[in-house]
């Protein structure tokens, strides 16, 4: 059963993608009449908010997508080039893929944005060969992820204390625990269980 604040994240998560698709796709559909920059538009906020875990806060968040939006564009870039061969979209699949295994070791939140920009090579090696259309590709490519990292910095999630305050907080709790009078065995329980690294979100572990 998935409790009360983890249910809020996911919701809020699910809104920031769903308005992010929305304003990205609709007026580049339906206005500009471009639908492969609508599909890409719509495609790139699932692939970095909703396929991909990217940790920290909100603004953390958004200038990880920024950051990735370079890599992003080379690697649909690379992805509608190479799709005139079935041979070369694998052998770049290949490559991509071994090279974003490692993203892992520079930490969390590129280890999270890797997943996102794996899916926009993936796509845009789909049929048909069109290297016609990459210039709308990466304007709705660039469009969605611009949306999804302001959405990202106007509806964040609330701030998750940091292990050093948790530290701190499970600390004082067991001083009082201490002194005559204490607090209850099971504060200083609870107390003690904030600190697990499973509860932890994985930015605010500690490195060791």
């Amino acid at each position: 059963m998935i409790g009360g604040p983890q249910r809020a994240t996911i919701l809020r998560r699910a809104a920031r993608v769903t308005v992010a698709a929305s304003v990205g796709f609709y007026p580049l559909l339906y206005g500009a009449g471009l639908p492969v920059a609508a599909l890409y538009a719509l495609f790139a906020p699932i692939a970095m908010g909703l396929l991909s875990v990217v940790p920290g806060s909100g603004p953390q968040r958004a200038s990880v997508m920024l950051r990735a939006l370079p890599p992003a564009l080379v690697l649909a870039t690379l992805g509608t080039l190479l799709a005139v061969d079935t041979w070369a979209a694998v052998g770049g699949m290949l490559v991509i893929g071994f090279l974003l295994a490692f993203v892992a070791v520079a930490g969390p939140r590129p280890a999270g944005i890797a997943p996102g920009l794996q899916l926009f090579y993936i796509l845009a090696c789909f049929p048909p060969y069109a290297p016609d259309t990459l210039v709308e590709r990466l304007a709705g490519l660039t469009a969605g992820a611009l949306l999804l990292a302001a959405c990202e910095t106007l509806l964040p999630d609330p701030a998750a204390p940091s292990y050093r305050e948790r530290l701190a907080a499970a600390l004082d709790e067991a001083a009082r625990g201490a002194a005559p009078g204490g607090v209850p065995p099971q504060r200083l329980r609870d107390a003690g269980s904030t600190l697990r690294l499973a509860d932890v979100p994985p930015a605010e572990r500690p490195a060791g």
